[in-house]
């Protein structure tokens, strides 16, 4: 089963925890920006929504930034991609378009992995290649890395360049406190300048933490099929991504996540909307609007 998956999501408590009273950021002299985007960028589904018709899977890539400003590209998770292969998709995308790659599972998941000097190496020549489109890179660590194993993850942050910036996806229940990070792993992360990764999926309700701990965030929230409760979360995150403006986060990347590639786009535009009416401007608008008679969501 894929991590927090249920197949019944009858009363589920969505609300978000409060803010972590340990957030604090030096304000932002620059305007703040959110970033939206998917996981990916090769769903099929897509042709006829923000793909023309019989579009090249080569071109996909195109198509989805001219309507997306950023993306997760999970796609690394399962293997470190060619230089060539990097430098054809920044051909394809606008300088201000943002990739976020995700740590190779075989440094993420592996034990030793985030100490193999080779592999680290690897990955640091591929994000140089994309540098001047990189947002952040995110290493999600595997449900069973607890916080027993914090030497290897201390050491891994002590050796990491801090020009590339780094957020952290914990999925162990001990790397929390009350719905925050914990205390002391957060004064750690905001001295290095490391970001965490908020997960909001109906499942594990107990890994939704408040804690921002750099100048940008990054969230993943797993929608229910477009159920009423995704249009309930997104206003949810429209007014707490307000506050955390308030508090010095510069730039948001949320990645919206759907059971079935198909209704990525609907949800999207869902969340276009309620961000534009809870006043960010800056969110990206899809040049191919679905029609809207798809929602009854009774927002």
């Amino acid at each position: 089963m894929e991590f927090g998956k249920l197949e019944n999501i009858q009363g589920i408590d969505w609300k978000l925890p409060a803010s972590d009273l340990y957030n604090s950021l030096k304000v932002s002299l620059s305007a703040p920006r959110i970033f939206v985007g998917a996981p990916a960028w090769g769903a099929k589904q897509w042709l006829g929504k923000i793909y023309p018709e019989h579009t090249p899977a080569d071109q996909f890539l195109y198509h989805y930034s001219r309507n997306f400003n950023c993306i997760e590209l999970n796609s690394t998770h399962y293997g470190i991609p060619a230089t060539e292969k990097a430098q054809d998709w920044l051909d394809k995308v606008p300088s201000t378009f943002k990739f976020c790659p995700k740590f190779p599972q075989d440094i993420s998941h592996s034990r030793f992995g985030i100490t193999d000097k080779f592999l680290i190496s690897a990955w640091i020549n591929f994000l140089t290649t994309i540098q001047e489109c990189l947002g952040t890179t995110f290493i999600q660590f595997h449900e069973k890395f607890s916080y027993e194993e914090k030497y290897f993850l201390f050491q891994f942050l002590e050796n990491w360049p801090k020009e590339f910036r780094l957020s952290i996806e914990f999925r162990h229940p001990s790397w929390f406190h009350e719905h925050t990070i914990l205390p002391a792993l957060g004064d750690y992360l905001r001295r290095k300048e490391v970001g965490l990764v908020v997960t909001d999926v109906a499942g594990r309700r107990d890994v939704l933490h408040s804690s921002f701990t750099a100048p940008w965030s990054m969230i993943r929230l797993i929608g229910n099929e477009l159920d009423p409760s995704d249009g309930l979360r997104l206003k949810l995150w429209a007014e707490r991504l307000a506050d955390w403006k308030e508090s010095g986060v510069a730039e948001t990347f949320l990645f919206l996540h759907q059971p079935e590639d198909k209704l990525t786009i609907e949800f999207a535009e869902l969340a276009q909307d309620i961000f534009s009416a809870a006043g960010h401007t800056e969110v990206p608008k899809m040049q191919k609007i679905v029609s809207r008679d798809f929602f009854s969501m009774g927002l």
